[in-house]
Parts: structure tokens; C-alpha cells; sequence
């Protein structure tokens, strides 16, 4: 009986991270799994189940823990290497528009994020201005980046010039 008693708060306090992946609930997986963090810390199954959830989100300022963890698997590593890539080009994004750095020095894979492909073409010079925004064109999908005041920079997704999504860094 006191085993039960033990157990019974884990069981009721318990998160499963794949039911709720699997239900696209991603913003509460990465909150979740970044506000438990020290509880899932070793477990890099888990681990990559949060990054991956995060960058559904675009909450990549969550990810340099999960990076740092994932170590032990050529699995984990390669996760970890994609959650770095994201990163990466978050902060070049927003170096890119607000201090106009110069990208000609990079060179980066393109990977399966909207992130990737805006800066591959910045990098390439594959892009037109209007104002203070930049379009990428590819097919029938267009790509708007533009800063606000506040210093966040956008990216809005048009298909067939119908808004899609929009993403947005800080």
C-alpha cells in the first residue's frame, strides 16, 4: 500500500510527450519539457521529441539546452546539429535585418524549415526589395521578411498568393 501511495503522484503528474506530439500540442510539449528540464535532462528521446516540438513553434531560445545534451547517440548528435542550424540562422536573420550584416562570408545547408530556405537565397542574393521588406519568390510560394519596431523580424509564407503561415524571431 505504500508503494502505491509513492507511485500514485508520479502517475498523476506524469507528461506524455508522444501522445501529445502525436495530438500537434507542440507549444505545451517545448514549455513542458523547458520547464522540466532537469527531469528529462538524460533522456534523449525525450529531449529531441522537445526540440522538434520548439522548432514547430519557433521557439528556438529553448534549444541551446536540449543541444548541449544531446551527446550520447549519432542520432541525438545529428538532432542536436539540426536544432544548432536553426539557431544559427535565427540569429543571423535578425543580425542580417537590423545591422545589416553582410552574408556573403556564409555558406549554409538548406534543411526543411522556412528559416533555411530565407537564408539560403539571402546568402545568394536571390531576393528583390520592396521598401523595407524582401521577397523571395520559388514556384507559386513567396516569402515576405520584414522587421517591426519592436525588432522582431517576420517571415510570412503565400502560396499561390494566399497567406500561409507567418514566423516571427527576436
Amino acid at each position: 500500500m505504500k508503494k502505491l501511495l509513492l507511485i500514485l503522484p508520479l502517475l498523476l503528474f506524469s507528461f506524455d510527450y508522444k501522445k501529445e506530439y502525436d495530438n500537434k500540442n507542440f507549444t505545451k510539449i517545448c514549455v513542458y519539457g523547458h520547464n522540466h528540464f532537469n527531469q528529462i535532462k538524460n533522456n534523449e528521446d525525450i529531449l529531441s521529441l522537445v526540440g522538434f516540438a520548439c522548432v514547430k513553434r519557433d521557439y528556438f531560445i529553448y534549444l541551446p539546452p536540449i543541444i548541449n545534451q544531446l551527446k550520447y547517440t549519432k542520432k541525438s548528435r545529428d538532432n542536436a546539429i539540426y536544432f544548432s542550424l536553426l539557431f544559427f540562422e535565427k540569429k543571423l536573420l535578425i543580425s542580417y535585418m537590423l545591422d545589416n550584416l553582410d552574408l556573403s562570408y556564409y555558406r549554409l545547408p538548406l534543411i526543411d524549415h522556412p528559416i533555411s530556405f530565407v537564408m539560403t537565397n539571402l546568402i545568394n542574393k536571390n531576393f528583390t526589395k520592396q521598401n523595407n521588406m524582401i521577397i523571395i519568390n520559388q514556384n507559386d510560394t513567396t516569402y515576405k521578411v520584414y522587421k517591426n519596431d519592436e525588432q522582431k523580424v517576420f517571415i510570412d509564407v503565400y502560396k499561390n498568393g494566399n497567406f500561409v503561415e507567418s514566423h516571427w524571431y527576436r
